[in-house]
C-alpha cells in the first residue's frame, strides 16, 4: 500500500485519497461466462484512476468493469435525483485501464486508469476526496 507521503511526492492530476475501498472488477472479454473477476481493495483512489490490490497482475491495456464500494458517495452528490441509500448500496462504476502493475509485499498492485464514468458520479467521489482530505489533514 502506498504510504501518504509517497503519495504527496508523486505529481498527480488529481488528489489520491488513500483509503481502502472494496472493489470488484471483470475484466472486459468475450464470452462474458469467461470473464476473470477480482473482489479486492483499494489503495487509494482518486477522480481520475484507482490503485487495486490484486494476487496477481494484469497487462497493461487490460480493460476492466469497476464496481468500487464507496460509503457515503450520495451524500456528495449535488443533483436533485440524490438518493439516500443504505451505505452498503452506495457503488462507484467505470470502466478502466490497467496502466501499470507491480510487485508489494507478497500481492500486487495496479493502477487503473478510468475511462468512462458518470460524470455526476465523478463529482461526487471529487467532493468526498476533498473533504476526507481536509479531515486528515493533506
Amino acid at each position: 500500500m502506498h504510504n501518504a507521503q509517497e503519495l504527496n511526492n508523486e505529481k498527480r492530476q488529481y488528489a489520491r485519497l488513500p483509503r481502502p475501498f472494496r472493489v470488484q472488477a471483470r475484466e472486459l472479454v468475450f464470452p462474458i461466462a469467461k470473464q476473470p473477476f477480482i473482489d479486492s481493495g483499494t489503495a487509494d483512489i482518486s477522480r481520475g484512476g484507482i490503485c487495486i490490490e490484486s494476487r496477481s497482475p494484469l497487462p497493461e491495456g487490460t480493460r476492466l468493469h469497476l464496481s468500487v464500494h464507496v460509503p457515503l458517495l450520495n451524500k456528495f452528490r449535488s443533483s436533485f435525483l440524490k438518493v439516500y441509500e443504505n451505505d452498503a448500496e452506495q457503488t462507484f462504476e467505470a470502466i478502466g485501464e490497467v496502466t501499470w502493475a507491480r510487485a508489494q509485499a507478497g500481492a500486487f498492485l495496479m493502477g487503473v486508469k478510468f475511462l468512462d464514468v458518470d460524470e455526476n458520479t465523478v463529482e461526487a467521489l471529487g467532493k468526498l476526496i476533498e473533504t476526507a482530505m481536509d479531515e486528515i489533514g493533506e
